[in-house]
């Protein structure tokens, strides 16, 4: 095998760039308080620990109509960080977090970067912006796990990872997937085996019945995931500028919001997409008797590393992407939070078999394959655009360390995928929850009222809670 087919991209990786366009670059801005962190004890720790990746060392290339992993010349971890000297004041935070994401990254550089601000009130900010096509979410938050520590004084034990890109090993591993899917996992029985290919061609009819089945079901989930019309027009669906504004909430017990969604029957995200539905509500700009017509969906990340087989699978210990998604109507017109949960948790069960997820990281790896202009296709492996997105990013459920100091808070603003309008992540760090906002300024959308809008809802839904 060859050098350079050694590196091509896997198709699920190299979707992530066949999507993006200038004014959406499809970045995840993860944002960490450290306090005591010094710019010499992150320059040690990149080199010696997020260095261990060999990913990181590499950047996407163009290469013959496709997209492949190229080793940075003179790579050197001391290009990727900036460190930040002023003494940012609580309310200087967020527009520094703004200029900083609304910013491109070097394309002629790996796609990663870290601002290190140590004088920050409240202790220092570090900041990592990282293109989606090194890692999702999940893989980007197993990625933090391998590099926090119990306490300070401890290393990480287990980190790193070689590259992990095989475009052959990938190919041929779906090739035997489809052909357990046809002759079972023995597979086709040999050319010169006449007895077994007569016993296989008894078993045709009922193998072709099965596959035709799977294969019509699959179709019509396909044409009717394509087919979904775009959300109502509302300023959440305007075309983006690429310019963006951010915030995040104060931290609430994660648990809280746990015993709430069981009280209620319902899972935690069911909660949070109706505290969001309330916040859409009073920010779409629309009129009642509008809102009673209003289709807006939410697009949900959703993770199909288990729905795929085993020799697909992207292992979360290493940076790469097994993420899909699907499209919740919510209930813009509900009048309480009570109806809007219960209805947000009915869509939930009807999309509980659904292909959508499948598909969606199936189109955004074929897209990788497509001619240039049909690449140019906007949102085409997302079909219509969602007005808003709802991830989450899962780190440790206790305090940690990174390089020996204490990480106080942890955040991350997920890609505006699709070009939702609006994209808000649930952080979950320490047993505590926490929600950011990130949003276009084509959407013409206070950020800061908006969450905490969606954190009045919650608070109330809690209280609620509590008194039943």
């Amino acid at each position: 095998m060859s050098q350079q087919a050694l590196h091509l991209m896997l198709p699920a990786d190299a979707g992530w760039l066949a999507a993006e366009r200038p004014e959406n670059p499809l970045v995840t801005t993860v944002l960490l308080r450290v306090q005591g962190l010094t710019a010499a004890r992150l320059r040690e720790f990149l080199h010696v620990y997020w260095g261990a990746w060999e990913r990181f060392h590499f950047r996407p290339e163009p290469y013959a109509g496709y997209w492949r992993w190229q080793e940075s010349a003179n790579f050197d971890v001391r290009q990727h960080l900036d460190i930040v000297l002023d003494r940012f004041t609580a309310p200087q935070q967020q527009p520094w977090i703004n200029a900083v994401i609304s910013q491109p990254l070097p394309i002629y550089r790996p796609l990663w970067k870290f601002w290190l601000a140590p004088n920050a009130v409240g202790g220092g900010l570090l900041l990592l912006r990282i293109h989606h096509c090194y890692a999702d979410s999940a893989s980007l938050a197993q990625l933090f796990e391998q590099l926090f520590t119990a306490s300070p004084q401890q290393h990480p034990v287990l980190y790193g990872a070689a590259h992990p890109a095989d475009l052959d090993r990938w190919l041929q591993c779906a090739k035997n997937w489809l052909s357990e899917r046809v002759f079972g996992a023995e597979g086709p029985p040999p050319e010169n085996d006449a007895v077994q290919m007569a016993a296989a061609a008894g078993q045709l009819p009922g193998t072709f019945r099965s596959s035709a089945a799977t294969a019509l079901e699959l179709a019509g989930q396909l044409g009717s995931y394509l087919a979904q019309p775009d959300d109502s027009p509302s300023n959440l669906s305007r075309p983006l500028t690429g310019q963006r504004q951010c915030c995040w909430s104060a931290a609430i017990p994660d648990a809280s919001l746990q015993a709430a969604a069981q009280t209620l029957g319902v899972s935690s995200r069911d909660v949070l997409a109706a505290c969001l539905t309330a916040a859409l509500r009073a920010q779409l700009g629309l009129s009642p008797q509008a809102l009673e017509q209003a289709q807006i969906n939410l697009l949900l990340p959703v993770d199909v590393r288990p729905q795929l087989p085993t020799s697909l699978r992207p292992a979360l210990s290493e940076p790469g992407n097994g993420s899909g998604s699907e499209r919740l109507l919510l209930p813009i017109d509900g009048d309480s939070f009570v109806e809007r949960v219960y209805r947000i948790k009915q869509e939930v069960r009807r999309l509980r078999d659904s292909l959508q997820p499948l598909l969606t990281w199936g189109l955004t790896a074929c897209s990788a394959f497509l001619p240039e202009m049909i690449k140019q296709t906007p949102l085409w492996p997302f079909a219509a655009r969602p007005s808003a997105a709802l991830a989450s990013f899962d780190g440790a459920g206790v305090v940690r360390y990174l390089a020996g100091c204490r990480v106080d808070e942890l955040v991350a603003w997920s890609p505006q995928i699709a070009d939702a309008g609006i994209s808000v992540t649930a952080c979950r760090y320490a047993g505590q929850l926490r929600l950011t906002v990130v949003a276009d300024h084509s959407a013409n959308l206070d950020v800061q009222r908006f969450q905490s809008d969606c954190m009045v809802a919650l608070n109330q839904a809690l209280v609620s809670h509590l008194d039943n």
